[in-house]
């Protein structure tokens, strides 16, 4: 099971503070009854018994966890409608090495240039949303690379998995293991690598890859130069964005001490040159928000696309309907035997 609205799963958590304020509130009652009735219970007063009371809770609470979890968007299986589906398959290969944390950046909601970055393709989420019919992957990286969102057209879901992860936060498997020699926190190659896996092979010539970094590090053009060779083998236009100050360079603080500084900036020439060898763009976003809405209807969208039949799609069906039904059932249920 997967979750369109994920973000919303910890209201879950509210539920049992819910049921502690319940039970407080009604051990006043009863206590505060029980004070002015001379000692009889209101429970042999009333003509509802016991267990149904803690029947009606039941049914209470089990009610609001499926309205919840009807609001996060449950979703399984297939069987979705069919139809057919115009669009191309796209990549995004985002940087989250330490570097992307340098605030350099001229947005003052967005100084960091992770933030920029991520900024940035919301609002080629938001074009590609107003299209249809495209899909996205989501590649991250810093030492190693992850996929966390494999090709698809569920929008909402790719969002999600965007806003999962940061360089302070990255996934686990981005970072270096224990006994791993890496050689550069920032593995351009390796995170282009794993974005050409994660395109569907059955679709040649309707593939892009959007590289989101500042090139940060030592020796990315050679460690990204044999699988930029293989993007420019199988035709896969590799766009980079560039972010970042190319002029000065902002300090970071490294080391377990806490000591150590290191200037990084936007190393811009490296980053054409991967653009310029698989035929991609380079986009000079630099201390901006990259407007990759406009570019993304500009230059993707009347290239060439790819037609398929959309229960191909790797896409799991909308569960909602049920879960709000059976929520609303049990609450209805509950208030009957309150009654």
């Amino acid at each position: 099971m997967t979750f369109a609205r994920p973000e919303l799963l910890p209201l879950l958590g509210l539920l049992p503070a819910l049921v502690a304020v319940e039970w407080r509130s009604r051990r006043r009652r009863r206590q505060t009854w029980t004070s002015f009735a001379d000692g009889v219970s209101p429970e042999s007063l009333s003509t509802v018994a016991r267990p149904d009371r803690t029947r009606v809770a039941l049914f209470l609470v089990t009610g609001l966890a499926f309205l919840l979890l009807a609001v996060a968007g449950p979703r399984w299986g297939g069987g979705g409608e069919t139809g057919v589906v115009v669009g191309r398959d796209l990549v995004i290969v985002l940087d989250l090495s330490r570097s992307m944390t340098a605030a350099d950046m001229a947005d003052p909601d967005h100084t960091e240039r992770w933030q920029a970055a991520r900024a940035g393709v919301r609002d080629l989420v938001a074009a590609a949303k107003r299209r249809g019919g495209h899909r996205l992957g989501l590649v991250v990286f810093a030492a190693k690379p992850s996929l966390v969102c494999p090709l698809t057209s569920d929008y909402d879901h790719f969002l999600a998995r965007l806003e999962e992860f940061t360089p302070k936060a990255p996934p686990p498997e981005v970072r270096p293991g224990p006994d791993e020699a890496i050689d550069s926190g920032t593995s351009v190659g390796a995170g282009i690598a794993l974005g050409l896996y994660a395109l569907d092979p059955r679709f040649p010539g309707h593939w892009d890859i959007l590289l989101l970094s500042d090139g940060s590090g030592p020796g990315v053009l050679e460690e990204a130069g044999p699988a930029v060779r293989m993007a420019a083998e199988q035709g896969v236009p590799v766009h980079v964005v560039g972010l970042g100050n190319p002029d000065m360079p902002f300090e970071l603080i490294f080391g377990p001490a806490q000591d150590e500084f290191v200037g990084t900036k936007l190393e811009e020439s490296l980053l054409r040159e991967i653009a310029r060898r698989t035929n991609g763009e380079y986009i000079p976003a630099r201390r901006d928000v990259p407007a990759l809405g406009d570019w993304f209807t500009s230059v993707l969208g009347p290239r060439p696309s790819r037609t398929l039949s959309d229960d191909l799609l790797p896409q799991p069906k909308d569960r909602t309907p049920w879960f709000a039904a059976a929520g609303l059932l049990l609450l209805i249920a509950g208030w009957g035997r309150e009654r």
